[in-house]
C-alpha cells in the first residue's frame, strides 16, 4: 500500500448523475406556473463528488461506473474531467440512458424535492485495468452502489492491504450492503444511516456497533450540527461547522467525505480532518448544487 507519494490514488465505485437544480419559493402539490430564483446544472453522485473534491485537493482519483453515450453521459463525463477525475475505468454503453435528476430547492430553508430518472446502463464489471489501478491505490471509496463489483474489489483490496472507506448516506441504509460497511476501515455515515445500522438512537450504541473491526475511525454527520467521531482507542468527539447562510444542502455530505478523506490518507489527526470537512461542507451549502464549493473556491489553497 502506497503511503509516501504525494500523488495518492483514490478509486471510487459509485453512480454519477447529471443534476438540474432550481431554487423555488415553496413546494406545491397542485398544477402551477411560478418563477424560480436560481438555476444550476452540474454533475452529481456521492462518490463522484467526493472524488472531485479529492482531486481538487491534489490527489489522483478515478471513478468506476457505467455511463451512456448520450448527451447526459457526455455532460457527466465532461464535468468529472473538469475536476480532474479520471474516467478511463468507466464503462460506456451505446444506446443507453445516463442518470439524471431535477432537484427543487426551497429558498426559505434549503429543503429539497428530488425527481430522478435512473440509468439503464449495465453495471460495470471487474477488468484487468481496474485490478491494476487497485494495486496502486491508497484508498477504495464505496457507498453501496454496483454491489457485485464492490464486493469483488473489497476482496482484492483486502489482499492488497488497500484501505477501504464507506459513505453511508441518509436514507440509503439497507441490509444488503451491511457487509460492505463491515469490510471498511473508514466509516463516515449520516445520523440516519447510523440509527438504521445500529438499531438505536443512542450515540454510544451507534459507535459501539459501527466501530467493530476492522474499523479505524467512525464519523457520524449531523447536518448543521457538524459531526461526531470515534476511534477504537478513543472517546466520542464532536465538532460544529462554521455558521453560514444555507442556500442548498445538496452534496454537502459528499463534499465532507472528500475533504475528510484527503486529510485521513495523509495521516492528519482526526480533528483536523473533521475541521476541514466541516468547513468545506458548510461552504458548499452557501450556493446551489452539490459541487458549488468547487466553482466558488480554490480548495487546494484553502486546505489546512
Amino acid at each position: 500500500m502506497n503511503t509516501t507519494s504525494s500523488d495518492l490514488l483514490v478509486l471510487g465505485v459509485g453512480a454519477a448523475t447529471w443534476d438540474e437544480l432550481w431554487r423555488v419559493d415553496q413546494f406545491r402539490d397542485s398544477e402551477c406556473v411560478h418563477e424560480a430564483s436560481a438555476h444550476a446544472a452540474m454533475g452529481g453522485g456521492p462518490v463522484a463528488t467526493a472524488l472531485c473534491v479529492l482531486s481538487q485537493l491534489g490527489n489522483r482519483t478515478a471513478l468506476i461506473d457505467s455511463c451512456g453515450e448520450d448527451e447526459v453521459g457526455l455532460k457527466i463525463t465532461s464535468d468529472l474531467k473538469r475536476w480532474n477525475v479520471e474516467t478511463d475505468l468507466m464503462k460506456y454503453c451505446a444506446d443507453a440512458k445516463s442518470a439524471r435528476a431535477v432537484i427543487l430547492v426551497r429558498a426559505a430553508d434549503g429543503a429539497r424535492q428530488i425527481y430522478f430518472l435512473p440509468s439503464n446502463v449495465e453495471a460495470p464489471s471487474l477488468t484487468k485495468a481496474i485490478r491494476q489501478a487497485l494495486a496502486s491505490a491508497r484508498l477504495l471509496h464505496l457507498n453501496g452502489r454496483h454491489e457485485l463489483l464492490a464486493r469483488q474489489m473489497v476482496a482484492e483490496a483486502r489482499a492488497l492491504e488497500v484501505e477501504i472507506s464507506f459513505d453511508g448516506g441518509a436514507g440509503r441504509y439497507r441490509e444488503g450492503i451491511r457487509d460492505l460497511v463491515q469490510a471498511s476501515h473508514v466509516r463516515i455515515v449520516s445520523h440516519d444511516f447510523a440509527v438504521s445500522y445500529s438499531g438505536s438512537n443512542d450515540l454510544k450504541v451507534m459507535f459501539q456497533e459501527l466501530l467493530r473491526p476492522p474499523a479505524r475511525i467512525v464519523v457520524i454527520t449531523v447536518g448543521k450540527d457538524g459531526c461526531y467521531w470515534n476511534t477504537p482507542d478513543g472517546g466520542i468527539r464532536h465538532l460544529k461547522p462554521p455558521a453560514v447562510a444555507v442556500v442548498d444542502t445538496t452534496g454537502c455530505g459528499d463534499v465532507f467525505h472528500g475533504a475528510f478523506l484527503h486529510g485521513w490518507i495523509r495521516g492528519w489527526p482526526a480533528e483536523q480532518c473533521a475541521s476541514q470537512a466541516n468547513t468545506f461542507a458548510a461552504l458548499n451549502a452557501e450556493g446551489v448544487g452539490g459541487r458549488f464549493v468547487l466553482n466558488a473556491h480554490n480548495l487546494h489553497l484553502m486546505a489546512t
